[in-house]
């Protein structure tokens, strides 16, 4: 629905999805991975985290396009070091997130990475919704008791962050210099 309407996406993906390939066969998120060279990964930061820049190996492989002339991408985000436990053998591994992106014709690696780095501050804004206005503090059962408390939550914190706006101090501007 989204391609149909011409919208840009970035979507997480697990790595048995299958994609179309533009010589029109399928393969799954992770043969795809194993089929990407080395040097095609490069260390960016999509991010700054709490603890400074969230740096990661991606890597971007071209998909079909769409009907609409966009352009379909497998982005690949591996961690820097081994920090995952594998089920299988107990060994630490790197962990590997896929990425679908729906875009415009000849998009670059960076500009997938930073729309794959905002989901971070989305997921910090619900935490933050779950903390300060309960957002996770509900006890229903039917859709319509979970649209209203949802809607309050939401109220709630769009009030809390345009109060907190008001009674952050301004930086001053610097003076201009006259020639």
């Amino acid at each position: 629905m989204l391609e149909e309407r011409r919208v840009r996406y970035v979507l997480a993906i697990p790595k048995n999805e299958v994609l179309p390939l533009p010589d029109g066969r399928t393969r799954q998120a992770r043969e795809l991975y194993a089929l990407v060279p080395e040097e095609t990964f490069e260390r960016r930061s999509c991010a700054n985290g709490a603890k400074g820049p969230r740096e990661n190996d991606w890597a971007s492989v071209q998909l079909a396009p769409t009907a609409e002339d966009f352009e379909r991408h497998l982005l690949i985000r591996r961690s820097t070091v081994p920090n995952k436990k594998d089920k299988k053998t107990g060994a630490l591994v790197r962990e590997i997130a896929y990425f679908l992106c729906h875009t415009h014709p000849g998009v670059t690696l960076a500009e997938l990475i930073t729309a794959a780095g905002q989901r971070w501050m989305v997921e910090e804004a619900f935490q933050a919704a779950k903390g300060q206005a309960g957002l996770d503090e509900h006890e229903v059962r039917k859709w319509c008791s979970w649209y209203r408390h949802t809607t309050v939550c939401i109220l709630a914190m769009a009030f809390l962050t345009a109060v907190r706006s008001r009674h952050i101090p301004t930086q001053p501007t610097p003076p201009v210099p006259q020639p």
